[in-house]
């Protein structure tokens, strides 16, 4: 890979002035957090949790139309919502009942996920907490979750009778194979799993998940990203490391390749990140690294979806411009007809709005989620095209992850509140042909403000 030019003085102290006066706007309140031992105590975690039998054995299913991260549950019918609280006295998943109409209801008592939330090292304000998406996703009839301060991965089975959910039943603990893991990839195609790791140098690993939820790490898996030291300043007088680091893992839709956002360059976010591709292999095993370079036109590449074509939607938080300029964000659309299929950029629409971060895409639209605009903005998407419809298509206090039900007819938000009182909320919508949203809906009930979590809620996923 090439590396990028090392940046001069004058840039840093110029990123330096910018990130100042963003820093004014997203200050964290001082916390009181574990020290550095207790967080090495929650790392020595057994490859499984002993309440679950030794002899449970991975299957393999065949191949299935739907794409990573897909639930089994039909999208007309009652199904669930769950986020994450990402606490650093203990990570916990909260579960809401999703009915026919969209409307969620909370269900109750939380569930541990027997982790720890957060990390120091991001440096990350509770508005952006992991810097990445799909950090608890749905896997089938399972949910899996990051526990970012422990460096472990949890595996629940959702317990549903007739279509309606019952709870969840923690099946499993293992070890993410790296420091702070951030996001999840699962294919139902083969029900592999893909964890991506953004400390140290980066890193993503792989594990077989059963019928049952056991997740059982893949031998000789886990894959260095080879992101060396930042030369940059240390924060605060340079960028915090979540500006740079890895976003996003996830399977393309036909399961055969890994594709890996990093935001910057060996912690340099100045001139642009990375997407990696990896093939996959028939054991689970990864090969084949291509390495494509955003440039400076795609600055702080975050999260990613990919629409019916099978085509790659990127995020890019702040689109052509210098890291936390304003209303930069913008949209990519690649291929894979570049040489020995590695993606070929085919267009950037821009968006207009200030850190756009999150992605995802259904039945033609296309939402990001804006965590500096507090919006949502919309895009249609169609015949390798990609048309921004409404820069402002919903407002929402500082953003952070969203999801689609299973048909495409709700769309799922997750606001912080960091900068309206720190009390997260969950905001309802309603998806239009137009692809504009309708506001039908706003929940916090069971969600602890970032007061309580000290890292910030983050993470949404559907059953």
């Amino acid at each position: 890979m090439t590396k990028t030019t090392k940046c001069t003085r004058r840039l840093v102290q110029k990123f330096v002035c910018i990130w100042a006066l963003v820093l004014s706007t997203h200050q964290v309140a001082s916390m009181d957090l574990r020290s550095k031992s207790e967080a090495r105590s929650h790392n020595r975690v057994l490859e499984a949790n002993p309440t679950k039998m030794d002899n449970a054995k991975s299957s393999n299913h065949g191949a299935k139309s739907s794409k990573s991260a897909k639930s089994k549950s039909s999208g007309s019918g009652r199904g669930a919502i769950f986020a994450m609280t990402n606490a650093s006295g203990g990570n916990e998943i909260i579960m809401y009942a999703r009915k026919k109409n969209g409307r969620l209801r909370y269900t109750g008592s939380p569930f541990s996920t027997g982790g720890v939330g957060g990390d120091l090292v991001l440096q990350s304000p509770p508005d952006d907490p992991l810097a990445s998406q799909n950090s608890l996703v749905v896997a089938d009839n399972c949910l899996l979750a990051v526990n970012a301060g422990s460096n472990t991965l949890t595996s629940f089975e959702i317990r549903a009778e007739q279509g309606n959910n019952r709870g969840l039943h923690q099946v499993s603990i293992v070890g993410s194979g790296g420091e702070i893991p951030v996001s999840i990839a699962y294919s139902s195609a083969n029900r592999f799993v893909y964890a991506l790791n953004s400390g140290g140098p980066g890193s993503i690993s792989g594990f077989t998940l059963n019928d049952e939820c056991f997740l059982e790490p893949i031998p000789n898996s886990i894959v260095s990203l080879e992101q060396e030291p930042s030369d940059l300043l240390p924060f605060p007088d340079g960028p915090p490391y979540f500006i740079s680091s890895p976003a996003q893992i996830d399977f393309t839709p036909n399961s055969q390749q890994l594709l890996v956002t990093i935001k910057g360059i060996d912690g340099n976010p100045l001139s642009g990140g990375t997407i990696n591709q990896f093939e996959v292999g028939d054991t689970g095993l990864v090969s084949n690294k291509r390495i494509t370079e955003t440039g400076n036109d795609s600055i702080a590449p975050f999260s990613f979806d990919f629409d019916d074509d099978e085509n790659l939607l990127v995020v890019n938080a702040f689109g052509s411009r210098p890291p936390n300029s304003e209303n930069a964000g913008s949209v990519s659309l690649y291929n894979f007809n570049g040489i020995n299929g590695q993606i070929s950029l085919v267009q950037n629409e821009p968006i207009g709005q200030t850190a756009s971060c999150w992605i995802k895409y259904s039945n033609g639209c296309a939402f990001t989620t804006n965590n500096g605009s507090s919006s949502i903005s919309s895009l249609s998407v169609s015949d390798d095209n990609i048309e921004l419809i409404d820069s402002v298509a919903a407002s929402l206090n500082n953003p952070v992850d969203e999801i689609f039900s299973p048909d495409g007819h709700y769309l799922y938000a997750l606001s912080t509140g960091h900068t309206s009182g720190g009390q997260p909320q969950i905001y309802v919508y309603n998806v239009k042909n137009d692809c504009s949203l309708d506001e039908i809906e706003v929940i916090r009930d069971g969600l602890p403000d970032e007061f309580v979590t000290s890292f910030g809620a983050v993470g949404l996923a559907v059953f």
